[in-house]
């Protein structure tokens, strides 16, 4: 199965937008990036690169699904959950699987998460999150879906490993750097490098009879705050030390940079909806889910292609990271 032309949905965006560039970079395939705003910043960044052209379309109408599919042979399909309440991220997922098929693609690549509000902690509502919980149950249904009919395959990793320049950001203190965070020394955290999404998903793209019906990984490097402080001093040879806090002490600082209980989706979620949380709700049980993980498994039958980058220390180094600030996604840039 050649899967030529690919629809690459959220290409303008942290996740996918290496995705798109590592396509293009093989020269074996015709990139298509819908965006609701094609003179934006990013949008003309993207379509700067070879063999990518980017359309005015949206993931949230019929009409934008059907234009975004037409004529193309697989897609990778992720919307951002700080942008859309819960239930119509839930929604347009599946019409979205529902859509392809109609239009007649060939694999369909769904950006999600492993289920841990389920399987690790057992519906506790102190972990239901965002970030996890609609991906994590779309991935599941997926899962139960008919790979004859419409062949799937569900790529995912983790937190961001450029996130330790915003939400991981260490303080310097002096001659040292502080990273502090409301997890355990022995929490573990699944850091995943930008880059590693580009090699992941592309290998998808180039291998979908091995990645159809499967689980594909990411390549997120399972970690604890030690051992990213160890690594730290390392790479930059600097001062450096982890400090445990708790979870009141971090919104504190967050809240000097943004509302931190203003319900999201800003500007189309209600005061009284319970159906959207607030930024504070959402983080809290983000935190605490990998304050209590200590697991490093996979799901049965997962893939694990080659990674771009192989180690936080090779990341550290290629990237120069240096403890600054420097946010990877647009929509806490925009909340700064």
């Amino acid at each position: 199965m050649s899967l030529e032309k690919i629809v690459v949905f959220g290409g303008t965006g942290a996740q996918a937008g290496p995705i798109v560039r590592a396509l293009s970079a093989t020269g074996r395939h015709k990139v298509t990036v819908p965006t609701r705003n094609p003179s934006s910043a990013e949008a003309e960044t993207i379509a700067a690169l070879p063999n990518v052209t980017v359309i005015e379309a949206s993931y949230d109408t019929d009409n934008g699904l059907r234009t975004a599919f037409r004529g193309q042979d697989a897609c990778y399909f992720i919307i951002n959950s700080f942008s859309t309440r819960e239930g119509d991220e839930y929604f347009w997922s599946f019409r979205a699987y529902e859509i392809a098929a109609q239009s007649g693609l060939k694999l369909f690549v769904y950006s999600g998460a492993m289920n841990r509000y389920r399987d690790q902690f057992g519906y506790a509502e102190e972990f239901r999150n965002s970030h996890n919980l609609v991906k994590a149950n779309v991935a599941d249904w997926l899962y139960q879906q008919d790979a004859k009919k419409l062949p799937w395959s569900i790529l995912y990793g983790g937190p961001y490993a450029e996130m330790l320049g915003s939400t991981f950001l260490p303080r310097q203190m002096g001659d040292e750097y502080v990273f502090a965070a409301p997890v355990n020394e022995d929490s573990i955290i699944p850091l995943q490098a930008l880059d590693n999404y580009g090699a992941t998903g592309a290998w998808i793209f180039e291998h979908p009879a091995e990645a159809a019906g499967r689980w594909v990984a990411a390549g997120a490097f399972h970690i604890t705050f030690p051992e990213i402080v160890e690594t730290f001093r390392k790479v930059t040879s600097k001062k450096a030390r982890f400090v445990s806090i708790p979870q009141e002490k971090w919104f504190e600082g967050a809240a000097s940079k943004f509302p931190v209980d203003q319900k999201l989706p800003v500007g189309k979620a209600a005061d009284d909806d319970d159906a959207t949380f607030t930024f504070r709700k959402t983080f809290s049980a983000w935190w605490s889910m990998w304050r209590d993980n200590r697991g490093t498994g996979w799901p049965e039958g997962t893939i694990h292609p080659p990674l771009a980058i192989e180690t936080l220390e090779d990341w550290m180094r290629k990237t120069n990271y240096q403890g600054e600030p420097k946010e990877p996604t647009k929509m806490r840039r925009e909340m700064q």
